[in-house]
């Protein structure tokens, strides 16, 4: 059903409509659990306590439970795009380089953020073991609309999964903080094995 971000009808105000049928956005219903729980409160706020509320799906979690999982939230790059960011930053961090995945014999995997060139988070994608727990973390800053180095200053529990995001996130930084030759054996080093 067409609705408006207030989940009410298009065609008819005392009509509202939650969960699988509601189309807030024209581009068919968000067939989520977890955009029901949001409907839900959005209905409550807006019936209930005559507060307004309105849907927003910028920092949406999709989720494939598969293995390893599949997470996007917010924007990919290609939809970024579509919206109109022609200059974007897109940073990845391989969870081969990532302790934890290394540790549990699991170091497939990325996490990928879509960055616009201030350092505003778009979008992230993430292909790992456990993949739907990172996607928190990312719909918390788009929905804010943190910085980026909200994530790269973020202290997180060694080792984790999640690390790989906030090392991404670090990455977009170092271009201003490192000079050429810097750079150039931070590179070298990376490629040494380590103990």
């Amino acid at each position: 059903m067409r609705t408006r971000r207030d989940l009410r009808s298009v065609s008819n105000k005392r009509v509202w409509a939650v969960g699988d049928i509601a189309d807030p956005e024209g581009v068919g219903p968000r067939a989520f659990t977890h955009v029901a729980g949001q409907h839900a409160g959005i209905l409550v706020r807006s019936m209930l306590f005559r507060l307004p509320a309105k849907v927003d799906y910028a920092a949406l979690p999709r989720v494939t439970y598969t293995d390893p999982e599949l997470a996007q939230i917010g924007m990919t790059e290609a939809e970024a795009r579509e919206a109109g960011h022609t200059d974007l930053r897109i940073q990845r961090w391989s969870l081969a380089e990532n302790d934890r995945a290394i540790a549990e014999g699991r170091p497939e995997g990325v996490v990928k953020l879509v960055v616009t060139p201030k350092g505003r988070l778009l979008g992230a994608s993430i292909l790992a073991p456990r993949a739907g727990e990172m996607a928190g973390t990312y719909g918390l800053m788009i929905g804010r609309k943190l910085p980026l180095s909200a994530l790269a200053g973020l202290v997180l529990p060694y080792p984790t999964l999640a690390e790989g995001g906030k090392r991404a996130a670090g990455e977009f930084y170092t271009p201003k903080l490192l000079s050429p030759a810097v750079k150039r054996l931070v590179g070298l080093l990376r490629h040494l094995p380590q103990a």
